[in-house]
C-alpha cells in the first residue's frame, strides 16, 4: 500500500505543475480490510505496533483527505492479471475489464 501511495503522490504532484489541481481524494483500492481498518481507526493496539513508519503517512493522507481506501473484493482485483498466475476463466474476466479483449 506505501508504494502505491508514493506513487499516488508523484502523480498528484505532476499534475499540479501541469496546472491540473485535483480536489477530490484519490481512491487507493484494497482487498486487505484489515489493514483498511488499521488506517481509518486511531487507536493505538498493542497488535499493531509492529507496523512501520510508512503505515502513518498513509494514515495522515487518509485523514487529510488525500486518499480514500474502498474495500473491493479480490475476486474483482483487477491488478492480479499482472501479478498472478490465473485459472482461464479469471483471465479472462480481468481481461474484459481492462478491455484487453476484442
Amino acid at each position: 500500500m506505501s508504494l502505491a501511495y508514493s506513487k499516488i503522490i508523484w502523480l498528484r504532484g505532476l499534475l499540479a505543475e501541469l496546472d491540473f489541481f485535483e480536489t477530490y481524494p484519490t481512491p487507493l483500492h484494497a482487498d486487505n480490510t484489515s489493514a483498511i481498518q488499521i488506517t481509518a481507526n486511531p487507536v493505538y493496539h498493542e497488535r499493531t505496533k509492529h507496523i512501520e513508519v510508512d503505515y502513518h503517512s498513509i494514515r495522515a493522507a487518509f485523514e487529510a483527505c488525500v486518499i480514500t481506501l474502498p474495500h473491493i473484493s479480490t475476486d474483482l482485483q483487477v491488478a492480479d492479471i499482472f501479478t498472478k498466475a490465473l485459472p482461464r476463466h479469471r483471465h479472462c474476466l480481468l481481461s474484459s475489464k481492462l478491455m484487453l479483449v476484442d
